[in-house]
């Protein structure tokens, strides 16, 4: 069974659904249950050009910070879960999977995107990615 699970949380309904049931496993095993948010960096685009640009993403980081502390007092409260959580900055698939891989995690949980019939066809492009990248497994909630 898993023993660290990992949940990528973006603020969708779909993120949120798959922090619950993260949690409702963690709370059945016993395992460590952590939230990670990714911020992507800001970048302008000029023409082919990709170029960084100068921008304070504090803001985005602390709000970022007080959503997932939030949430992880909501999961304590319904599932009797304790969870820690993390931001950090980078390209959100990537970065999911190396903090999962360098935090000895072995599980992700990511929710899948789209609501309508044609969209519930097509996974989320982060959501995707992880699963097309990842050496370790991810389970996928609706």
């Amino acid at each position: 069974m898993y023993s660290k699970i990992l949940v990528g949380i973006d603020g969708s309904e779909a993120s949120l659904r798959a922090a619950r049931r993260a949690a409702e496993l963690a709370s059945k095993t016993g395992a460590k249950l952590s939230l990670l948010t990714v911020v992507p960096p800001p970048t302008v685009w000029l023409g082919e050009l990709m170029t960084p640009e100068v921008v304070d993403t504090t803001p985005l980081v602390e709000a970022a910070k007080e959503r997932l502390k939030n949430l992880a007092e909501r999961l304590r409260e319904e599932f009797n879960v304790e969870s820690d959580w993390d931001v950090v900055l980078g390209e959100p698939a990537d970065s999911i999977i190396e903090y999962a891989v360098e935090g000895g995690y072995d599980l992700i949980v990511l929710g899948r995107r789209g609501l309508s019939r044609l969209d519930r066809l097509f996974l989320g492009s982060i959501t995707r990615k992880v699963l097309e990248r990842s050496p370790i497994d991810v389970l996928v909630t609706v």
